[in-house]
């Protein structure tokens, strides 16, 4: 049987730019969105909130969904959504998950920067209203 989990990122933007996040045990250079697995009894705003303070230490308010993605293997799958996200307040300060981050342009240039699933969902998105 196929493990089913569900994943919540969010797009933190600031100044035309977004927090991107690369993780220690990567084996790659693909960035990733702050964000993480679903706990049960937990909402995707919820999960957004508590997942992005223990990776970065940033509290942010969730704006609006963004997009539907999902990543499959033979062992698993991950249904997730993608939230545009403002910091309220905070320091980034990473977690042992991460190594380093940096703030991408938030345009078409930086897509392959991130991972492939990721970089699909995202790669509709009009850069310019966001």
């Amino acid at each position: 049987m196929t493990q089913i989990n569900f994943s919540v990122k969010g797009l933190i933007v600031r100044n035309h730019e977004f927090l991107a996040l690369h993780k220690v045990s990567s084996r790659c250079e693909y960035f990733d969105l702050p964000g993480g697995k679903m706990k049960q009894n937990e909402s995707a705003e919820e999960t957004l909130r508590r997942e992005i303070l223990e990776e970065t230490s940033l509290l942010v308010r969730p704006i609006r969904l963004l997009h539907q993605w999902d990543f499959i293997n033979d062992d698993y799958l991950i249904m997730g959504v993608i939230y545009l996200c403002e910091i309220i307040e905070g320091e980034i300060k990473l977690s042992n998950e991460h190594d380093y981050y940096e703030w991408l342009p938030l345009n078409e240039d930086s897509i392959p920067l991130l991972t492939p699933s990721l970089a699909q969902s995202i790669s509709h998105l009009n850069f310019e209203t966001l």
